[in-house]
């Protein structure tokens, strides 16, 4: 009899796990709105960039930085993580501001393209910077 009730309860507590096919987030790029760079760059020294952005919902959260290096070009963008509800108000009026810190460890001309979106034809957009480092 232990063994049929064991049995049953295994049988139930299996069957009532369901998994679902739809993740309940993804991970999304956002396209920067607008930057605020620093004046002056000094290797071993950390420079914040200012970065602002929007969000298309309130369920939209930010998560860091996309940051590439390619020698010395810095490619940025928002990440974020997109919960998937189903109540997810919009949130294209405001606009969020986030510190990068970078920290140059040589001297010598950076380029940082901020990522804007992509236009008609699908192609990349960007907000470009060349700065010199000394």
């Amino acid at each position: 009899m232990k063994k049929i009730i064991l049995l049953l309860l295994v049988a139930i507590t299996i069957g009532s796990c369901s998994l679902s096919d739809t993740p309940d987030r993804d991970f999304v790029l956002l396209p920067v709105e607008s930057v605020m760079m620093p004046d002056a760059y000094t290797a071993g020294n950390i420079c914040r960039i200012l970065v602002k952005y929007r969000r298309p919902t309130q369920c939209h959260i930010f998560n860091g930085f996309y940051y590439d290096i390619n020698e010395n070009v810095r490619t940025v963008a928002i990440q974020a993580v997109k919960l998937n509800q189903s109540n997810c108000p919009s949130d294209t009026e405001s606009i969020y501001e986030v510190p990068l810190d970078f920290k140059p460890t040589t001297a010598g001309d950076y380029t940082f393209k901020f990522w804007t979106g992509v236009d008609a034809n699908g192609v990349d957009q960007y907000l470009v910077y060349d700065v010199v480092v000394q």
